[in-house]
């Protein structure tokens, strides 16, 4: 009798778990739409010619939204190939491009050396990284590392280039890519098919995928010849779709262990949260569905849970983690070991001896979850149907995020290029209602840059008909590509002021600023509840509600014509290649504000103008200004100090904007900082 009683407890402590790590990692429902925002990622942004084509992997396009989530970017080389047993049909069908074969022999598991078959002249960073050992030409991996770091000034972890991006980590690792199956993975296959996960049809879709390979060495190789030549096999795109096929249960425990590890081992002193990675979670979660994948329900949540947390206790007492594609691959070698071991089993072996207990460490769950443990019965008061306890809303607000992360910089000073860019999304699968709307705002965001190039390399105050005539059809073509209302008129105000026709620069402006102040907005896509509905209510597609209501950063790059900000954004091009600067749109308004009020001397309104620009910025408001836009908007109140002649105010700004740990043109601060007072 009080066996079945623990049971019934712990079959609704499981239940009312499984909802409140629902409403913090999100419905099933929504999980699937942010999947799908990815997948229409990976898409439009391959549209162009270039020599890598990009695939996105981490948390984020898993489903995840903490606040710690990143998203991993895998470039792949288009013109290298690797075959993983030779295989003399595959040479001679290749025609053009690079081709390497796996030679893994002194390799530890899970590394391979790649040997090069054929070599293409043209692809010069391939090309210049290959070496010989013995009678046979190799890839080095540690060139190509050389050659990617130098070409930028980015943050390196491991493979991969790290940065910062809006807020979020973005990792971005160069890679080749083998369409055949790795032999030193081919147990995952057997084993696959006797346990029965994952299914036939997902097995098929891993192995057509094939496997990929990252430019980093084992930390168990000694031989010096070796080292600098061994590549290390991802199975990235394999983990993708078997998250992607997990059951909704499956990916809870899933976020619950990353959740609940992440949160309670960052607390410890010293914090040991950097020991026990996302992937060594992912890992254990796979190995657990995989030797159990049925019976994993609403009623089983906890304890499937608890053997994920065993096993990886279980892993750091031995000291051994299994990779879960080559088990012979040990992925703790070389950080799991020693005082890491014996800190990282001490801190688990606290938390287990809690038991159940020890998820109230997690500050995420607490409150609620010591009321379901305390009150058990309150778990069948919850709902469990999506469509209940989901709101209209926020699932609205998902769609709409399906669609933002579109917006696609074009090669400006190459026009063929942006023409070939076009010409591959007008010929994307809009299967769905949201790719639709997807293709639809990427083609006009295309061509507005088109547009706005031409203007850029025509000269605005040349006698020369052609040019004139130019001008004047790339404008008209301007206000017509209908993006955002409010950046379609903030480019248009800015060419209207590059012609020097001032007033009318005044006037756009104005008008721009009433309507953003007449109505409610949503700047960055900080999507309002009342606005989603109440559009959706009055039967408004989401493209009008983009262009009505959406109101997106005004971007500059390295060749604007607004002499004011070429420091700045020359400055942000060196760090990061021909890179943009995006400005919050109310700022790029009272600075061009400014500037054109300066032009014509009128200086009681540009003090007017001044101040309201302050204001603005010392209301730290992230519906105005977002976080990561702060730098440059504190930049441009320093050079509208600096030019209303308030040197000490100007200095106070810069210093702010030199200070923001997201102003990436620092050599531009410091050079207006110096020039002030010299």
């Amino acid at each position: 009798m009080a066996e079945s009683s623990i049971k019934d407890e712990i079959y609704l402590i499981s239940k009312g778990l499984y909802r409140l790590v629902s409403d913090i990692v999100g419905p099933e429902c929504i999980v699937k739409m942010r999947r799908q925002k990815y997948k229409h990622f990976d898409f439009v942004q391959n549209c162009d010619n270039l020599p890598v084509f990009v695939i996105t992997s981490g948390s984020m396009s898993e489903g995840f939204q903490f606040k710690s989530s990143d998203v991993d970017r895998m470039c792949v080389d288009r013109n290298a190939f690797v075959l993983t047993r030779l295989n003399h049909l595959h040479v001679k069908s290749l025609k053009t491009g690079s081709l390497f074969c796996m030679d893994n022999d002194e390799c530890p598991p899970g590394f391979t050396l790649l040997r090069c078959l054929t070599s293409d002249r043209n692809n010069e960073e391939v090309f210049k990284c290959l070496a010989w050992r013995g009678d046979n030409i190799f890839l080095s991996s540690k060139m190509i590392r050389e050659i990617i770091l130098s070409s930028s000034e980015t943050e390196t972890h491991g493979p991969c280039q790290s940065e910062n991006i809006m807020g979020i980590e973005v990792d971005t690792a160069f890679s080749l890519r083998s369409h055949m199956w790795p032999v030193q993975a081919s147990c995952f296959i057997t084993r696959s098919l006797d346990r029965r996960w994952p299914t036939y049809n997902v097995l098929k879709d891993i192995c057509n995928d094939g496997c990929s390979f990252v430019p980093i060495n084992s930390k168990q190789q000694t031989r010096s010849d070796v080292i600098d030549l061994e590549w290390r096999m991802s199975f990235s795109f394999a983990e993708k779709i078997l998250i992607h096929s997990m059951n909704h249960c499956q990916f809870l425990c899933y976020g619950l262990t990353k959740l609940f590890l992440n949160e309670v081992l960052k607390q410890c002193s010293p914090p040991v949260n950097d020991l026990m990675c996302s992937y060594f979670m992912k890992t254990a979660v796979f190995w657990e569905i995989s030797n159990n994948a049925e019976d994993w329900s609403i009623e089983t949540f906890l304890p499937k849970f608890w053997n994920v947390f065993r096993r990886l206790i279980q892993w750091v007492r031995n000291g051994y983690c299994p990779n879960f594609f080559i088990p012979e691959n040990n992925m703790f070698y070389g950080k799991i070991c020693g005082e890491n071991q014996r800190l990282l089993l001490s801190v688990l072996h606290d938390l287990y001896k809690d038991g159940y207990w020890c998820l109230l460490r997690c500050s995420s769950l607490n409150r609620k979850f010591e009321n379901i443990i305390t009150q058990p019965d309150i778990a069948d008061m919850l709902s469990y149907n999506e469509e209940e306890y989901v709101s209209a809303s926020a699932i609205e607000r998902e769609k709409l995020r399906l669609i933002f992360p579109f917006e696609h910089t074009c090669p400006i000073h190459d026009r063929d290029g942006m023409i070939t860019i076009l010409d591959n999304t007008m010929r994307l699968n809009t299967d769905s209602d949201t790719m639709e709307y997807v293709v639809r705002l990427r083609l006009n965001n295309i061509f507005q840059q088109y547009t706005e190039s031409l203007l850029m390399f025509t000269e605005p105050r040349r006698r020369n008909r052609k040019q004139y005539l130019t001008r004047k059809a790339a404008q008209a073509l301007l206000i017509k590509a209908k993006t955002y209302f409010c950046v379609n008129f903030l480019h248009y105000s800015r060419c209207i002021y590059e012609t020097g026709n001032y007033r009318k620069t005044i006037d756009i402006l104005h008008f721009i600023k009433h309507r953003l102040q007449s109505q409610p907005y949503m700047y960055n896509w900080c999507l309002d509840d009342d606005i989603i509905m109440a559009t959706k209510q009055q039967g408004m597609s989401y493209h009008t509600l983009i262009e009505s209501f959406i109101v997106g950063d005004v971007t500059m790059n390295y060749l604007t014509s607004i002499d004011e900000l070429l420091l700045e954004c020359r400055a942000v091009g060196k760090h990061t290649g021909p890179s943009n600067l995006d400005i919050p749109p109310l700022v790029f308004i009272n600075f061009l504000l400014i500037l054109s009020y300066t032009r014509i001397e009128n200086f009681q309104r540009l003090n007017d103008i001044l101040d309201e620009l302050q204001t603005l910025l010392h209301q730290n408001d992230n519906h105005h200004i977002f976080f990561t836009h702060k730098a440059i908007s504190w930049e441009i109140l320093g050079i509208c100090q600096q030019i209303w002649g308030d040197r000490q105010s100007a200095f106070q700004s810069f210093i702010n904007a030199l200070n923001d740990k997201y102003n990436n043109f620092k050599e531009a601060t410091i050079a207006r900082i110096n020039n002030l007072y010299n």
